[in-house]
C-alpha cells in the first residue's frame, strides 16, 4: 500500500494539537482550550519522524502538556524538536502541580535544558499549604486570583512585586528580543502553568492561542 501523502508544512486551517503522555491525563484539558483540538498519547519512549507527520498533519498550533510529578519523556522531546525544526507555533503548559514534588519552576528548568528556552510570562502563587492559587503577571505585575470560584484580576500589593522584580526584569530582557507576533511565528516559546479543577492557567493558555488564528 502507498503512504499517505502527508506534507509537514503548516495548515492555514487552525487546529491546535495538545499532546502528551498519558499521565497528564490531556483529555481533561482539551475541551477547557478550545472545540478546534485533538489529543495525542504520546509513546514516552519515542515519537518517530513518521508519526510526528501524522500527529501535525492540518494542524496550526502544538501544545505540549508536561505533568510536574512524571516530567519530559523521550517521546515528548522528539515530537517537540519535529514541530521546532518546522518552526510550528507551540508552547509548554505544566500541569498536576497540585501537592507536587516538582513545582513549576522546577518544570521550567528541565524545559530550558531538553526542549529549548522558553519564556514564563507568568508566576504561580501560593496558599500557606503551599497549593498553587493564582498567578502574577510578569508584564504588568497583576494578580490572577483563582481561590474564589469567580476569577478576580488586581494590581499586586508592593511587597509581593518587590518580591518579583526580579523575574519580572529578566522577562523583560528576554521578551525585547521578539516582535509582538513572535509566537505565532513559532519563534517564541511561553512556558504556562494549569490547574484544570480551578481554571487556573486556562484562559491565559487560550489568550496566546487567539493569536494563531
Amino acid at each position: 500500500m502507498d503512504k499517505p501523502n502527508i506534507s509537514p508544512e503548516k495548515s492555514s486551517i487552525f487546529e491546535i494539537l495538545l499532546a502528551a503522555d498519558a499521565s497528564a491525563e490531556a483529555e481533561f484539558l482539551a475541551p477547557l482550550l478550545s472545540s478546534n483540538i485533538k489529543v495525542a498519547a504520546l509513546d514516552p519512549k519515542e515519537t518517530s519522524i513518521e508519526v510526528a507527520e501524522l500527529l501535525t498533519q492540518a494542524v496550526s498550533a502544538l501544545v505540549l502538556l508536561v505533568s510536574a510529578k512524571t516530567g519530559i519523556s523521550k517521546g515528548m522531546i522528539d515530537l517537540w524538536n519535529y514541530a521546532m525544526e518546522r518552526q510550528f507555533p507551540r508552547m509548554v503548559v505544566v500541569n498536576q502541580l497540585s501537592f507536587s514534588e516538582t513545582d513549576f519552576d522546577d518544570i521550567v528548568l528541565i524545559v530550558n535544558r531538553v526542549l529549548e528556552v522558553g519564556l514564563t510570562p507568568y508566576l504561580v502563587l501560593h496558599d500557606e499549604i503551599g497549593e498553587p492559587t493564582g498567578l502574577i503577571s510578569l508584564d504588568s505585575k497583576e494578580v490572577h486570583d483563582y481561590s474564589a470560584p469567580i476569577t478576580s484580576r488586581y494590581l499586586a500589593d508592593s511587597e509581593l512585586q518587590s518580591l518579583v522584580q526580579e523575574f519580572a526584569s529578566e522577562y523583560q530582557e528576554q521578551l525585547a528580543a521578539f516582535e509582538s507576533d513572535s509566537f505565532a511565528q513559532g519563534l517564541m516559546v511561553p512556558i504556562l502553568p494549569v490547574m484544570e479543577a480551578k481554571l487556573l492557567g486556562v484562559t491565559e493558555i487560550r489568550e496566546y492561542l487567539a493569536q494563531i488564528g
